[in-house]
């Protein structure tokens, strides 16, 4: 290593705490292209109510040509790409589309459809936004008639569904609907930048094959298990503090694998656990996410995690049992967004399968690119610099950790 390269990882080793504590940047963890319907259908008349954010609407005039208003863009799109057909037959708009734009960064459409044929079923073609996204995700519940509503899931590859007005019923398989939430798990898991944060940071850890990968068996275990007992509606923790709680996981677990070599970690321990008292007590003043009780135990658990990974191979051995622990936290935060999706109820536990499954695999394809990209560094002449990019890269996952849990804890 030359000797500029030298000076500047000592100089960022020996002021860890402090820049990590003070540096961080603005990034949202989930921007997932979304949007929203609810239908009610009696018999002849469908009422549709559709939301999307706003951001997403800016994308339109690329396909729609340009408007002055984004709920007149919006209005303009659903004309083309939303269809509602009753045995075939295409129903009618019984009015004007009604746009608005709301403070909340949404826009908002009612439309009114009016079925003149008598057939049992009805047929609903959704292509709104997949031209201008090919990974947009949209979400409707729908109720026909006096039946409980239901939820069903648009995708680029899945953009109709067909319902019986007398029974209410999809006619989708229960396979269709793994199908479908292998896909939005492995979506959530890959535009979830939190979560990839953490299984970056367990990966500083160690980079031996086989302790790595009980480490992600840990993080798998824990998370499925919370994931199942919230989405089952066992368990409801608050979300808000289950996203602060994640922050934290991330700040963490790449602490450790910075400072897992220094020789006096009690010094180091009671720094940072006095920076969470500190935390704590702001937060408890301005009336943040987190309670009193979870501060306590995160104040608790902190002190004591940096005093028992006292040398990277009593780490390397605690690390699945740890990464268990932070899973159940983060199971809480993918319950969260599956609570935000919804399950269908015939399909309760295949859905539940099929999010988990897609959680997975999207888990296993970040851990190998990462790898992969280990691998031919460590064959170039880079690999020289390897002590320094450790180091950068675990100070960048604290700066975010910081960043997520003070913002999240704090309600800003």
């Amino acid at each position: 290593m030359n000797f500029e390269a030298s000076l500047l990882t000592e100089t960022l080793s020996t002021n860890k705490l402090l820049f990590l504590f003070l540096i961080s940047f603005p990034i949202n963890a989930h921007q997932l292209s979304r949007s929203f319907s609810k239908w009610e259908i009696n018999d002849k008349n469908v009422e549709v109510s559709f939301t999307v954010p706003a951001r997403q609407v800016t994308l339109l005039p690329a396909v729609e040509g340009p408007l002055s208003s984004l709920d007149g863009l919006l209005a303009r799109h659903l004309e083309k790409h939303l269809k509602i057909y009753n045995s075939n037959d295409e129903c009618v708009r019984g009015s004007e589309i009604q746009s608005s734009y709301d403070d909340n960064d949404y826009v908002r459409a009612q439309i009114n459809f009016i079925c003149e044929n008598n057939g049992d079923e009805i047929l609903i073609k959704n292509s709104s936004f997949f031209p201008v996204s090919i990974g947009h995700v949209h979400f409707a519940r729908i109720k026909i008639n006096d039946s409980d509503w239901q939820e069903s899931i648009f995708t680029s590859s899945r953009q109709e569904a067909t319902f019986s007005l007398s029974t209410g019923k999809s006619d989708q398989s229960k396979f269709e609907i793994f199908v479908d939430y292998i896909y939005l798990g492995f979506d959530h898991i890959l535009e979830g930048y939190d979560h990839l944060a953490f299984l970056l940071a367990i990966l500083l850890i160690t980079f031996q094959f086989r302790k790595m990968l009980l480490s992600i068996t840990g993080f798998t275990l824990g998370h499925s298990i919370t994931l199942a007992l919230a989405s089952l509606g066992y368990v409801q923790p608050s979300g808000e503090a289950i996203e602060a709680l994640i922050g934290f996981t991330i700040l963490l677990v790449a602490y450790e694998a910075l400072t897992i070599e220094e020789k006096n970690r009690y010094s180091f321990a009671s720094i940072l656990t006095l920076l969470i008292i500190i935390l704590a007590a702001v937060s408890l003043f301005i009336g943040g996410t987190i309670n009193i009780m979870t501060w306590i135990g995160l104040i608790i658990f902190t002190f004591f995690y940096n005093i028992l990974l006292d040398d990277r191979e009593q780490a390397e051995r605690l690390n699945p049992l740890i990464t268990i622990i932070f899973g159940l936290i983060h199971g809480f935060g993918f319950a969260g967004v599956l609570s935000e999706l919804g399950l269908p109820k015939d399909g309760l536990i295949v859905g539940l399968l099929g999010f988990n499954l897609g959680v997975e695999l999207g888990q296993i394809l970040v851990v190998l690119i990462a790898l992969t990209i280990l691998f031919l560094l460590g064959k170039t002449y880079l690999s020289r610099y390897k002590g320094f990019v450790y180091d950068l890269t675990g100070m960048l996952l604290i700066a975010l950790g910081v960043y997520w849990f003070v913002g999240r804890a704090l309600g800003i």
